[in-house]
């Protein structure tokens, strides 16, 4: 079924293009780019809890809606050729314990010319997707993946496209995909995908890359550091007295100094505390554990800027945790250790205010994704 959609798809594309041929001025500050691509890959089973996924081959397809920059003024300020859009992934897992995936989300990816036609791409997603078969203690015990429908969708993408003619090019990528639910119900290892992937692009005006005369940008060598202070919240899954799950609260704030080192990078230091109901209530109800609930950590990290929008990446360290008893007795192994990190997307809507959504992973094993609003001190 997969081959005969993206056919048809290919089929439309070309009917477009025709009929665009029309056009008689070109769209070089916001061109819009279709594609489609078909990927297989494999499974990675990254904890004990879930090895009844290996060997699992997922196969499936993706649509992506997307407009690319490649005006002069966008490429002297950003050194590359930006394409941000939406895109559309199925992918059947081919296991049953895991079902089926449809995801929804929007991609930024930066594009570098390697010569002439030759260009290579990187590509951060973040979004959405339904999962069909969660964990059900009766029906589908076997999965400790994820435990609900609706899970949280992240893709990183390092990829290569040629064109083959002014509207189309091909392109092959090697891609990751991670879903999970942030801790909002367990159990909640997550499905980490690891696949390459092969496909189409449609171009409205043209697949080639304009090249133009290498200029410097350095306006932003006059911002000095920033500083950023961050309120968030989290609906994290927990549990009442009675063992039955029920959603905790957890909140804190981050202070986050950020030094811009190109038009495209910052890099951050920062400092978090927050209060953890969640880890608590399984702390209390199933050891008796009435250790503190409070973590506070020290990360470093780098800001990926793109226009309105922010693609961050830390890595943290724990300076103050109470979760030994936790991790030996509950868990039975270390899950908060000494390191953890978080990844997010942000969206600047005034001068001074961002909202975006931050999660939190424990190596491969997502603890919470949170709602946060930013405050910037310039």
């Amino acid at each position: 079924m997969p081959p005969k959609k993206l056919l048809l798809f290919f089929l439309l594309l070309q009917c477009y293009a025709v009929y665009s041929q029309k056009k008689q001025l070109p769209d070089s500050i916001r061109q819009l780019v279709l594609a489609a691509r078909y990927h297989a890959g494999f499974v990675f089973a990254h904890n004990i809890y879930v090895q009844n996924t290996k060997g699992a081959h997922p196969n499936g397809f993706e649509f992506e809606y997307s407009h690319l920059r490649s005006d002069s003024a966008t490429v002297t300020k950003f050194k590359c050729y930006p394409r941000s859009g939406f895109s559309f992934t199925y992918v059947d897992y081919h296991r049953d314990l895991l079902g089926k995936g449809y995801s929804l989300s929007y991609f930024l990816e930066p594009n570098y010319r390697l010569g002439n036609r030759l260009r290579m791409s990187l590509r951060a997603s973040a979004g959405f997707s339904y999962l069909t078969n969660p964990f059900d203690s009766v029906k589908n015990p076997a999965n400790q993946s994820y435990s609900g429908h609706i899970n949280s969708f992240l893709q990183l993408d390092l990829g290569l496209a040629y064109p083959v003619s002014r509207h189309f090019a091909v392109y092959a990528c090697g891609n990751f995909f991670h879903n999970s639910n942030g801790g909002f119900k367990q159990p909640n290892s997550g499905v980490n995908y690891i696949n390459a992937s092969i496909g189409l692009q449609y171009y409205t005006y043209s697949s080639y890359f304009p090249a133009y005369k290498k200029q410097s940008d350095t306006s932003w060598r006059h911002n000095g550091f920033q500083y950023d202070i961050s309120l968030y919240y989290s609906p994290k899954g927990g549990y009442n007295a009675d063992s039955t799950p029920h959603k905790k609260l957890l909140i804190g704030t981050e202070v986050q100094v950020i030094k811009q080192v190109s038009v495209l990078d910052a890099i951050t230091a920062s400092a978090e505390i927050y209060y953890d109901e969640a880890l608590g209530s399984e702390k209390k109800t199933f050891i008796f554990d009435s250790s503190s609930n409070v973590l506070a950590g020290l990360l470093i990290g780098h800001q990926f800027l793109l226009n309105h929008f922010t693609f961050t990446q830390q890595l943290g360290f724990y300076i103050y945790k109470q979760t030994d008893l936790y991790d030996a007795v509950y868990r039975g192994r270390k899950l908060y250790h000494t390191t953890y990190q978080r990844w997010g997307l942000y969206y600047n809507i005034k001068k001074h205010w961002s909202v975006g959504i931050n999660m939190l992973a424990h190596y491969q094993i997502a603890d919470f994704i949170d709602g946060r609003v930013i405050y910037r001190i310039r």
